[in-house]
């Protein structure tokens, strides 16, 4: 992979054997001083469009200036990219080599080609580069084949929208979003709360109780002690807001006495149980 560090060297080496300032470069580029700077702190590198330029203001050609030869930016550089595409095959390691210098149309085209297709292990080397749309269908692929460890490292590089969708339809395909869970909206996680217990009850909630609003949870909570009491409570317990779930084992115990509260006793409040200990006992 072309190193921004080793060519802001070069930069900086050819430039001061030519006795030429930072400004005298960036004069001669029309470009700002600060940009000249950033390339040889290897801070940033330069538009793939300038190399050229670059190359010949300082004497070399752009092989030497980014140290490696690539026939794949050569053709890239002179407009040939779709000519190249057609007669030669190019890998996903020839890809990430130069796609730190390439602009997003550009990576995007030359992704697209790579061959053989990569593995979505691969991605998190690749996402900085390609555009949205291709991370989007990435996502859906990750999806459909079940890869929740890419999909995770892939939704930070799509926006909430797009994210909700992919949860909308993990939850009715019956498959875990605990992955994606973070980056979903609250009220999605609602939404799907709701449908997800309707569905399958409190089991059905066990990836994803965490990130389930307070008044969701205590809305489902309520419904499933009104049905079946405190029963499979394990799931969502250590989740809910304290003085609700002390309310609910209050109202257990008066039902169906003290044993009633055992599946959700570790989260109870001491206090309370020591009140009610006294009041029954002392």
């Amino acid at each position: 992979m072309f190193s921004m560090e080793n060519t802001g060297r070069k930069i900086l080496e050819l430039r001061k054997g030519k006795n030429m300032t930072q400004m005298e470069l960036a004069d001669k580029m029309n470009i700002s001083f600060q940009a000249v700077s950033n390339w040889e702190r290897g801070n940033s590198m330069p538009d793939i469009s300038k190399l050229p330029e670059i190359a010949e203001i300082l004497g070399v050609s752009v092989d030497e200036l980014l140290g490696e030869k690539s026939e794949l930016l050569e053709n890239i550089i002179n407009n040939r990219t779709g000519e190249y595409l057609k007669n030669n095959s190019v890998s996903l390691n020839e890809f990430l080599e130069i796609a730190p210098i390439l602009k997003p149309e550009q990576a995007d085209t030359i992704f697209t080609n790579t061959t053989p297709p990569f593995e979505l292990s691969e991605i998190s080397d690749i996402l900085p580069f390609i555009s949205r749309e291709i991370i989007i269908q990435l996502a859906k692929k990750a999806v459909e084949s079940g890869d929740y460890r890419s999909l995770a490292e892939i939704v930070p590089f799509i926006n909430k929208k797009e994210i909700n969708d992919i949860a909308r339809k993990m939850i009715a395909e019956d498959m875990s979003i605990t992955e994606i869970a973070p980056f979903v909206g609250r009220d999605i996680i609602g939404e799907l709360a709701i449908s997800s217990y309707e569905k399958r009850g409190l089991s059905a909630l066990d990836d994803f109780a965490p990130f389930i609003p307070n008044d969701v949870l205590n809305t489902i909570a309520e419904k499933e002690f009104d049905n079946r009491g405190l029963r499979h409570f394990e799931s969502i317990a250590p989740f809910m807001n304290r003085q609700y779930l002390n309310e609910l084992a209050k109202k257990a115990i008066q039902k169906d006495g003290i044993k009633a509260i055992s599946p959700i006793a570790p989260f109870l409040d001491k206090n309370m149980l020591s009140e009610y200990v006294k009041g029954k006992f002392l």
